[in-house]
């Protein structure tokens, strides 16, 4: 999936799903990048105070790149709500793997693109 990475909460959110696809812990993340594990999970989490340099490098290990606003698929509304549905559902005591929030907002951007296309906007 291609999404817009304009706020530091996507960069975050495509860092942890890259570095899940490819089956890395953090630290083995921050290895690669030449950052430190609690870095990764300040990056991960969203912070919005992080060196850019660190964070373009830590991309490029992922093979991430920064995508021009016309390839965008998921929006960071799609993020928020997917976001918001794991919380509630770690509220429940029903804790998300990173493949099941993936699997969930995967599905919420499918639900957001065939609202569009019965609407005629996508």
């Amino acid at each position: 999936m291609t999404g817009s990475l304009m706020t530091p909460g996507a960069v975050g959110v495509a860092v942890r799903r890259a570095r899940v696809r490819k089956n890395w812990t953090q630290v083995e993340l921050a290895d690669c990048a030449g950052v430190t594990r609690e870095w990764v999970g300040r990056l991960e989490s969203g912070s919005p105070r992080l060196e850019l340099d660190k964070v373009l490098k830590t991309m490029s290990v992922l093979g991430l790149r920064i995508e021009a606003p016309d390839d965008e698929t998921a929006t960071l509304a799609d993020i928020e709500l997917a976001d918001e549905i794991a919380w509630n559902m770690a509220l429940e005591g029903r804790q998300l793997t990173n493949q099941a929030y993936d699997k969930l907002l995967d599905r919420v951007v499918a639900d957001r693109l065939a609202r569009g296309q019965e609407r005629g906007i996508a």
